[in-house]
């Protein structure tokens, strides 16, 4: 247990603080149920799922096959390695992370961040493939960034028994993408500013995308830190800390549809005697004009177990009077799990190691 000494509080500043982080939390909330139902727009990060499949060669998707009466879809051997490859490493970037030394706040103390935060990807591989930027047809011509940057804003409150409680957002630039973050941390030992003792804490975190129906994943993480403060002039206060966090990533697909040229209801509304009309079609679902053979061209990838990435990590905080910058550097090693159960074969994590860099800048209240 800690033995920071806890310092009285007046009622007043209390119950002040207390309002403001309940308004931030409910603002959060508000924001996740507002990006949740936004799906309309989309940008060259966002994700476009059916470009796992290579229509490079100029015949169309493979997974597809087109009748007049039926629309199917069976997946390649790889496609399901693709698609975990993918929820890997885009699980790394939206990860909960927490710039942050072993000492909680305090049960008085309230902290608000704003971070940037840069995280290596594996852009040349296919699996990146699946995004908005990439063209299926030429997945050559323009690539996803080797650098994914995601921004966003943190609130932390110190409670009481050593533990900490916070909850933030951040977007994946250039897309409609944000994950909705949230973490409870218990220093196993804190204060012992003056004597060649490390802190210590523990804490476990949760990171949910939101702004795509093309897949969901919810990212959990476990951590360990140590860090130790050092006085500069008696007005500065630098705080390095090293840490080592495990990654436990779950993602699922959403609905994809296999034929976006085709719109079903139009291709069962068109009558097939109506030769202008069905010529205004898509060539691959003129077929079909007039049926609702185009419906089964709506699937899902299988579902998949749980990612496992280990990451490590380390950073400095360096504070004036109420305020700080954190700068952290981490390291994720390569992905090395599989799903032998996946229907049409085994889906192995293909993805590489990843690094990240992130700065946050802020306030201890």
């Amino acid at each position: 247990m800690a033995s920071r000494r806890l310092r009285p509080v007046p009622r007043l500043g209390w119950r002040a603080p207390i309002t403001g982080l309940r308004g931030l939390v409910a603002g959060l909330l508000v924001l996740g149920a507002l990006l949740a139902a936004r799906t309309a727009r989309a940008d060259r990060n966002d994700l476009r799922l059916i470009n796992l499949c290579d229509t490079s060669q100029g015949n169309g998707c493979g997974w597809v096959t087109q009748t007049p009466t039926r629309t199917t879809v069976a997946l390649d051997p790889a496609a399901n390695t693709r698609f975990r490859s993918l929820m890997s490493e885009l699980g790394v970037v939206v990860a909960p992370r927490l710039q942050t030394p072993a000492d909680t706040l305090g049960f008085a103390g309230i902290q608000l961040s704003a971070d940037v935060n840069v995280t290596q990807i594996s852009s040349g591989k296919s699996f990146w493939n699946g995004v908005e930027g990439v063209q299926p047809n030429n997945p050559n011509l323009t690539r996803p960034p080797s650098w994914l940057t995601t921004v966003g804003g943190f609130v932390r409150k110190g409670l009481p028994a050593s533990l900490e409680l916070g909850a933030g957002a951040v977007n994946v630039v250039q897309s409609g993408m944000w994950a909705l973050q949230g973490y409870l941390r218990f220093a196993v030992n804190e204060g012992f500013h003056d004597l060649p003792l490390p802190s210590l804490a523990v804490q476990a975190g949760v990171s949910d995308l939101l702004g795509t129906d093309q897949a969901t994943l919810h990212v959990y993480g476990v951590d360990v830190v140590v860090s130790k403060g050092f006085g500069i002039a008696g007005t500065w206060r630098l705080e390095p800390y090293l840490g080592w966090n495990q990654l436990l990533i779950s993602g699922a697909s959403g609905t994809i549809d296999a034929t976006p040229a085709c719109d079903a209801a139009t291709v069962a509304g068109t009558n097939p005697a109506n030769n202008v009309a069905v010529a205004a079609l898509p060539r691959s679902c003129q077929a079909q004009a007039g049926t609702s053979a185009d419906e089964g061209g709506n699937f899902r990838f299988p579902s998949q177990a749980l990612i496992t990435r280990s990451r490590w990590f380390g950073g400095a905080k360096l504070k004036l009077w109420k305020l700080f910058l954190v700068g952290q550097f981490a390291w994720t090693t390569a992905g090395g799990s599989r799903d032998a159960q996946t229907a049409m074969g085994a889906a192995d994590d293909q993805s590489g190691s990843q690094k990240a860099v992130s700065l946050s800048a802020g306030f201890d209240l």
